[in-house]
């Protein structure tokens, strides 16, 4: 297959069109202005998708993952010694239960197919101490890590705790998703290094103010709470920053993918990633 998001391949960077619908077809628990909102800016914040009582349990699993007492796949945050991310969740039974037929059907209208995961975590921040994510497109790394072909991929962001901009919350460039930029290729990293400190996939400043400005947008804080959920398109721009506030910030992440546009051969060169990080179904 033709590869029409080429990246990594070049020294410079490069912006093109996106080629790919951003939704299938409208989920019946979704407004139209909620759905058009999505298709328009790349993202939609839904206010108390999950009630109080299953957010308190799924708190205290987090808490318990993030203190060494479940058995999961983990990165460690640089220099402080600290889980940053646990992965694969998506298979525990403490987890499952937040993946709702109402978030299931979700998937499935948006990406107009039956749905997998193809990657799920836990997110971590500790206090004062913890890094941030740099500005990134997530399909730019899945295209060319785990070969996924197509946009026909989303993100299912679960808020653990109220999310601030002092505690680094999620932070957006709407209509970012229309455009695909193309990354230089930086070396040969580890698969767990991504996850530690990102250096691959980082669009320098100079692109991203020209972007902006070519699309009229501008950069939107998405100040949300323990409960809320953000669905946010595979090629929309984010990035977070660092919590600054002396409590640890937790969030959950679901990627849903569409079984019509499964992993191909990485369009890199390298060897797939491992399972945890991309699944193949």
């Amino acid at each position: 297959m033709k590869d029409e998001y080429k990246t990594r391949t070049d020294e410079k960077y490069s912006i093109s069109n996106r080629l790919d619908r951003i939704y299938f077809n409208k989920p019946e628990t979704l407004s139209y202005n909620e759905i058009n909102f999505y298709e328009e800016n790349g993202y939609v914040l839904l206010k108390n998708f999950y009630d109080e009582n299953i957010m308190k349990k799924i708190k205290y699993e987090c808490d318990e993952v993030f203190n060494g007492n479940r058995d999961y796949y983990i990165n460690i945050e640089p220099k402080i010694n600290k889980v940053r991310s646990a992965l694969k969740i998506h298979d525990k039974p403490e987890f499952k239960k937040l993946l709702s037929i109402d978030l299931m059907n979700l998937s499935k209208s948006i990406l107009g197919s039956e749905t997998y995961i193809h990657q799920s975590r836990i997110n971590y921040k500790y206090g004062n101490k913890a890094n941030g994510w740099n500005w990134h497109s997530d399909f730019e790394t899945w295209h060319s890590k785990d070969g996924m072909p197509k946009m026909r991929c989303f993100s299912a962001m679960i808020c653990v705790d109220d999310n601030t901009v002092d505690n680094g919350c999620l932070n957006v460039i709407p209509k970012s998703h229309k455009k695909f930029i193309s990354c230089p290729k930086v070396g040969n990293l580890k698969p767990e290094d991504e996850f530690s400190e990102q250096k691959e996939g980082v669009p320098n400043k100079r692109i991203l103010s020209f972007l902006i400005k070519d699309l009229n947008s501008k950069i939107i804080p998405i100040k949300c709470n323990s409960g809320d959920l953000i669905l946010f398109d595979c090629n929309l721009l984010h990035y977070s920053d660092k919590n600054i506030t002396n409590k640890k910030r937790t969030n959950i992440y679901f990627v849903f993918n569409s079984v019509n546009n499964k992993l191909r051969n990485p369009y890199n060169g390298c060897n797939h990633r491992p399972e945890e990080m991309g699944s193949l179904i």
